[in-house]
């Protein structure tokens, strides 16, 4: 039998701020990063929210290219 997966923890904003879809990519892919250097020394670490923050940043990417598109049209 598998053994129990523990859900990851909530992250709880305290502070929120409009930047643009760009801005937001380049915080998410320092911050990624940054996160899977220390994940990596620590070997191991839940792979939960990385993963989702690079679905993110892939979303951001598709966003920007659609609006550039558009624009160029």
């Amino acid at each position: 039998m598998d053994a129990a997966v523990t859900p990851p923890l909530r992250i709880q904003p305290y502070h929120a701020q409009n930047i643009s879809s760009s801005a937001a990519q380049v915080k998410i892919s320092a911050f990624l990063s940054d996160f899977q250097q220390r994940s990596t020394l620590s070997s191991g670490g839940d792979a939960t929210v990385p993963a989702q923050l690079s679905k993110l940043q892939e979303a951001l990417q598709e966003e920007r290219d659609t609006r550039e598109k558009l624009a160029s049209s």
